[in-house]
């Protein structure tokens, strides 16, 4: 099997990736550089690190300048991650670069916290615990409510939204979905298709599941957000982008829903949510699990070896 000639893998500073991983990547290449962020979005990554390197691995989401792959001899670029949304394909497929993801690798862990953000949001257990710490007792602000019998739509029915259907079902909660393509075979197991404004009108709980594409970018507009029910809750697992974040802040502003969202990215927006009572945010960490960062390396390294042997 041949080898890169020089492979740089971009990483995070903070908590960079085990040293085993970085020993087996080097049976990959004759070289491997490693650069890191501070954070993503940092745009670390220069054109001058690049110079003869034919192979970037990157762990980080990052706006990527165009000429990082126009001016670069790269010819494959593995993304650790699923979404790729941030890469202009046009502009590899025209340099002649590979790219390739790791798709399905945190369909668990994303989807087990969705439920568990759920479960947060509708016992308050968060707020509760907090309560507790601080010394405090007493059951009489806690009132929840259960998800039996409450009615779940699921937005994008892909690998992640497949799996908090099956999660939500245990729970004893209807599910209804709505997405690109019917999924007969699942229908057959209960769940039950909608178009995407009587889901909205009809769900208890909706739940965010979508690629971000020119097509999914604002799907849940004004006039869509304002169709859901009072007192409903959304999640928001997926990129922020999907949703019209100033017409959430106001409907969150009147009490009109409840909202978890894994990733704001916009300090200044994050700001501004963070504020509000009935809005829960989480620091882009839902594929932060053992298992789904052994699936990551482990993909990645065979994504690599697939290209390498001509099987991609």
């Amino acid at each position: 099997m041949k080898k890169f000639k020089k492979l740089i893998l971009y990483d995070l500073k903070a908590k960079p990736l085990q040293r085993e991983f970085i020993v087996k990547l080097k049976r990959y290449s004759d070289e491997v550089k490693i650069i890191y962020a501070n954070a993503e979005y940092e745009k670390a990554l220069k054109l001058i690190h690049l110079k003869d390197a034919d192979a970037l691995v990157t762990r980080l989401f990052d706006n990527y300048d165009q000429i990082t792959f126009e001016k670069s001899i790269l010819k494959y670029v593995g993304a650790m991650h699923t979404d790729v949304s941030h890469f202009d394909k046009r502009i590899l497929r025209k340099n002649g670069i590979t790219l390739t993801n790791v798709a399905g690798y945190a369909t668990e862990a994303v989807a087990e916290l969705t439920l568990s953000a759920l479960l947060n949001i509708t016992r308050q257990t968060h707020d509760a615990m907090i309560f507790v710490k601080k010394g405090r007792w007493g059951f009489e602000t806690f009132l929840g409510t259960e998800l039996k019998n409450k009615t779940i739509g699921i937005v994008g029915l892909g690998n992640i939204g497949t799996r908090v259907a099956e999660l939500a079902q245990c729970f004893g909660m209807r599910v209804q979905y709505f997405s690109r393509t019917r999924k007969k075979h699942l229908e057959k197991a209960g769940l039950k298709y909608l178009s995407l404004g009587k889901l909205l009108k009809s769900s208890d709980v909706v739940s965010l599941h979508c690629n971000l594409t020119d097509r999914t970018t604002g799907l849940l507009n004004k006039a869509r957000l304002k169709l859901m029910k009072d007192g409903s809750i959304l999640l928001n697992p997926s990129r922020s982008e999907l949703v019209d974040l100033k017409a959430l802040y106001d409907l969150t502003r009147s009490g009109k829903i409840r909202v978890w969202f894994e990733a704001i990215e916009d300090k200044k927006i994050r700001d501004k949510f963070r504020k509000l009572d009935n809005v829960y945010l989480t620091p882009h960490f839902g594929w932060m699990t053992r298992e789904a960062q052994i699936r990551l390396m482990e993909m990645t390294l065979r994504n690599i070896e697939k290209y390498l042997s001509g099987r991609q």
